[in-house]
């Protein structure tokens, strides 16, 4: 693209990009996760376990969201992201409402296989436009509104799918968070452009020669192999939590729901928005604070979720919630940190003409691990657990995922002394 047609974007005009970018993200997480609030009732309904829903709100959706990702990124950096950006999400969201319309196992996990095919190609461009628009040195915090969408995406979810399922029944809780997305797909695609920093357009060359450099990128490997390990308990926390409030506090779908924004959706938006701007100030002196912050969270992160998930019930705090939320409320706080870092780094350690692939590379490995295994896990092992506890047996599914981030902060060490072995240091 010719710089001199591709004027340098004004920043009105960047902030309504990042305005579009925070929405499609809000729509993104909101329909991957908004079944996470209505296991019980669909297992009634479709005569379901919990292992099924497990592979439902997991494996099902990670499987496509993993093959596609990298492909769909390799499109948006050679074609247009926008574009790419526009169709996935008018994809996805069709297929969530189609979700509400399954009458039995195979056509609701069709569905979901649809999502994770259309979600694939949004948040890889997303990360690449914001690294396009936004300067590095405020880059961090820009990623973290990503964060902050995606968060807010699972607060709509588990609030308003608690509340339409509860009013109105799963089926139309999906369709009405399904079809909305079609109309701003269509506002992203007409309003958006596909800028590049000073009209580049370089060629990213063959697909197996960029994953192949990518590999020799130590930090970027390591960064892979945390996020990994961290998506695991988050994942499982995100998709099965609403259900623990359900069976062990004895929760209606619409206050799990409610409960759930309070004490994990919100925390997590106000931590990722804080240490974005965090690791933005760190990074300038020393670029090691992109693994190190994380690093130092998840290690903090592993006893608090062991706390709140064995933290008696009834004790309250000041009569108003049970004090064990005041927990949830500091791991969902800490465990915030790690996002945003990821995706700055990422974009920051490789060429322009291949951010949304390195994007899509790390995200959708640690999406098929998290997202895939995470909720599976849960699912399974509550299978197991029941027939000894019961309800009760969610807690101890959860808590056996709980120890993950322990080697997530090894591996974010890891990273930390390649970058300063290889003599690697992000752009700042």
């Amino acid at each position: 693209m010719d710089p001199e047609n591709d004027p340098r974007p004004s920043r009105a005009y960047v902030r309504y990009i990042l305005v579009l970018i925070f929405l499609v993200t809000v729509f993104n997480t909101c329909d991957r996760t908004i079944l996470s609030v209505m296991v019980d009732d669909i297992k009634i309904d479709l005569s379901l376990d919990d292992r099924q829903m497990g592979f439902v709100m997991g494996l099902a959706f990670a499987l496509t969201y993993f093959l596609a990702g990298i492909p769909l990124a390799r499109l948006a950096d050679s074609w247009s992201r926008p574009k790419v950006v526009s169709m996935a999400l008018f994809g996805w969201s069709l297929m969530t409402a189609l979700g509400g319309l399954a009458q039995n196992y195979s056509q609701l996990v069709l569905t979901r296989l649809g999502v994770g095919l259309g979600e694939a190609g949004a948040s890889p461009p997303n990360q690449a436009m914001i690294a396009e628009y936004v300067p590095a040195k405020h880059r961090t915090a820009a990623m973290s509104l990503l964060t902050v969408g995606a968060i807010s995406g699972l607060a709509v979810g588990t609030v308003y799918g608690g509340w339409a399922s509860t009013q109105w029944g799963w089926r139309i809780a999906l369709i009405s968070v399904g079809l909305p997305g079609t109309l701003l797909a269509l506002l992203f695609v007409l309003t958006v452009r596909d800028y590049r920093r000073g009209g580049v357009t370089t060629s990213p060359g063959n697909l197996w020669r960029q994953l192949r450099e990518l590999s020799r990128i130590r930090p970027f490997v390591y960064l892979i192999l945390a996020a990994c390990l961290i998506s695991i308990p988050s994942m499982g926390r995100a998709l099965w939590e609403p259900t623990f409030l359900r069976r062990i506090y004895e929760m209606s779908p619409a206050q799990a729901g409610g409960w759930y924004f309070i004490t994990s959706a919100l925390p997590t938006a106000v931590g990722a928005l804080f240490f974005g701007y965090l690791v933005d100030r760190l990074a300038r002196r020393d670029a090691r604070w992109y693994v190190w912050l994380p690093g130092i969270s998840s290690v903090l992160l592993a006893p608090l979720a062991l706390g709140f998930y064995l933290y008696p019930t009834q004790p309250m705090l000041f009569g108003i919630m049970p004090q064990a939320f005041l927990l949830s409320i500091a791991a969902s706080l800490v465990g915030a940190a790690w996002s945003p870092a990821a995706m700055s780094l990422a974009v920051q350690l490789v060429p322009g003409h291949s951010r949304s692939v390195a994007a899509a590379t790390w995200s959708m490995i640690a999406s098929l691990i998290g997202t895939g295994f995470g909720p599976l896990i849960v699912g399974d092992l509550n299978t197991r657990l029941t027939p000894l506890y019961g309800d009760q047996a969610v807690r101890y599914s959860l808590m056996v995922l709980s120890v993950a981030p322990v080697f997530a902060a090894v591996a974010y060490g890891l990273a930390g002394r390649a970058m300063s072995q290889d003599g690697l240091e992000p752009e700042i």
